[in-house]
């Protein structure tokens, strides 16, 4: 009888554990694609808070310096208005003094490309020619390594992204949105965190808050910081292709600015178009081209380990290896947003996975032996 007893008590934790399991399953499988469903929305209130966080620390310093007697709650409005102005009108400005010179630069890189096109030909002969020259060992090994593989998913891989971005240009009502959307994250953040909240359970309110402040600060250094990077790589590029004597200097130093966005591989995504245009300008010359190389080399080298960890911190603290698998994933989920949120978004997730399963196993581990060394 108390065998029938625990063999029904056993079945039924069995048949409850799995029940568990596969309900957790679906809930993530049914969050997953809702996720995927409804991307752009998603895709377009990440881009509007992103949006807010470069005029976010001009609007709380404003406000900061305001008299106490005055009502910051009704000011804050005008204050992000101003900032929003602002920011609009230096872009303006910006545009308008680099329009004509970048314009300029198109033009004649359009012109001259037919140029460029039969010297491209050309060195795919000498690249060819120079193959067949090789020892039949080392052509088998590169051969085997599917290196027409690697560029055909590699022009694959840049036409998607160049579809992703018509894509995103072609929704013009997100666009619109954007600025709308980042002026009430300004102007009425707490009331939208206080109603965020309250969708919890009020056991969670507090673990729910530490999280909401930690993705808040993760985020902000990762998009101030990379916006910084990316004007710094632009200038620096701009002003050492100047002195190199390159040709489209604007076009080469808004690219690497651009480029630079994306962790890891964006200094070579931008890079690798300069040097072969480099090598194109200066067939003849090509100690130029190891110039440049030599300089984006330094450039990396001096942003990833010298002014990245000061700009973003330690709190985006991720693995290069990680970092590239979370670009992959970002970019076949949300393509060029993905790449740019993906390193946060893990940071995020690391955040909480040491928070709430890595530090209580530690705690585990220890208090056993903490407890031992107590009695000894």
């Amino acid at each position: 009888m108390n065998d029938w007893h625990s063999w029904q008590s056993r079945v039924r934790y069995i048949a409850r554990t799995a029940g568990v399991f596969i309900l957790r399953v679906l809930m993530i499988a049914l969050a997953v694609y809702v996720v995927v469903r409804i991307r752009s929305i998603l895709v377009t209130m990440i881009v509007a808070g992103l949006f807010a966080y470069p005029a976010g620390w001009l609007v709380h310093l404003l406000c900061r310096l305001l008299p106490s007697r005055v009502p910051r709650k009704i000011v804050r409005p005008f204050i992000t208005l101003a900032v929003f102005v602002l920011y609009g009108y230096l872009t303006y400005l910006s545009v308008r003094v680099l329009i004509t010179p970048f314009q300029a630069e198109i033009r004649a890189l359009v012109t001259n490309w037919p140029q460029y096109q039969q010297e491209i030909q050309q060195f795919v002969k000498d690249v060819q020619a120079w193959y067949k020259t090789l020892p039949p060992d080392v052509r088998r090994l590169i051969e085997s390594q599917n290196v027409g593989g690697i560029v055909e998913m590699s022009r694959q891989w840049m036409s998607g992204l160049v579809a992703s971005t018509a894509t995103i240009v072609g929704h013009i009502v997100e666009i619109v949105l954007i600025p709308v959307l980042a002026f009430y994250f300004l102007t009425d953040s707490r009331n939208i965190k206080h109603e965020f909240v309250a969708l919890v359970p009020r056991r969670w309110w507090r673990d729910t808050l530490w999280l909401m402040r930690q993705a808040n600060l993760i985020l902000e250094n990762y998009v101030i910081g990379q916006l910084l990077l990316c004007i710094i790589a632009g200038v620096v590029v701009g002003i050492g292709l100047g002195l190199l004597g390159v040709k489209y200097t604007l076009v080469l130093a808004v690219l690497a600015g651009i480029t630079r966005a994306i962790p890891i591989i964006g200094p070579i995504l931008g890079g690798i178009p300069i040097v072969l245009l480099v090598v194109l300008q200066f067939p003849n010359n090509l100690m130029v081209a190891v110039h440049v190389l030599l300089f984006f080399t330094a450039l990396h080298f001096i942003e990833s380990k010298l002014i990245l960890p000061i700009l973003i911190g330690e709190r985006v603290k991720l693995h290069p290896v990680t970092v590239i698998l979370v670009l992959l994933i970002g970019a076949q989920f949300f393509g060029l947003m993905g790449m740019f949120l993906a390193p946060p978004v893990a940071a995020v997730i690391r955040v909480v996975l040491h928070r709430y399963w890595i530090a209580p196993q530690r705690t585990k581990r220890l208090t056993p032996r903490t407890e031992e060394a107590v009695r000894a």
